[in-house]
């Protein structure tokens, strides 16, 4: 039951095409599309991900953009240390959160030159919360990413998804709360 409740508030957001359950083998597949990801001097790393495999339960939503307006940074550009060299900036997110110096190299996205990396850099999604769901939902301990675009085509051709093409990917991953 507590499983229903949840899918049904998921579904009942603006912008839900549809949600699916990812079982295992997709769950499997999905971490081969994800790390095929790496750019030209810099590696990938998705922190969403990596936190989603101690879940109890991953959902793949298709909707028409952020399940939530983003006001924290989803991507990050970061070394070893954890210093941040560059970020994306969400519209919703404060520019005072923006440091002296950065350069704007996308309408929302800053890189501050002014810090030498300590080690190469990598491109890292950030796992974000999700306000609208939680305990009073059956779940706890709830998180979101989306996945890159190779991994959001997989997920179409694997749940058969024939929404529209400009809709987006969101996983969901969350905890029963027993």
């Amino acid at each position: 039951m507590q499983l229903n409740k949840a899918l049904n508030k998921i579904l009942a957001q603006e912008g839900v095409y549809d949600v699916f359950i990812m079982d295992g083998a997709v769950s499997v597949r999905m971490e081969l599309e994800e790390s095929k990801n790496s750019g030209p001097g810099c590696r990938y790393e998705n922190r969403g991900l990596e936190e989603s495999r101690s879940r109890d339960l991953k959902v793949c939503v298709f909707s028409d953009g952020f399940l939530e307006t983003p006001t924290e940074m989803m991507t990050v550009m970061t070394d070893d240390t954890g210093e941040i060299y560059g970020h994306d900036v969400p519209f919703g997110m404060s520019r005072s959160k923006v440091r002296e110096g950065g350069v704007w190299v996308t309408s929302t996205f800053v890189m501050y030159p002014d810090i030498i990396p300590k080690s190469e850099l990598r491109f890292v999604v950030v796992p974000h919360k999700l306000s609208f769901l939680g305990e009073a939902d059956g779940v706890k301990d709830v998180i979101a990413f989306n996945p890159s675009r190779g991994t959001d085509h997989y997920l179409r051709e694997a749940f058969g998804f024939k929404g529209p093409a400009n809709s987006m990917s969101t996983i969901i991953a969350m905890n029963y709360t027993d």
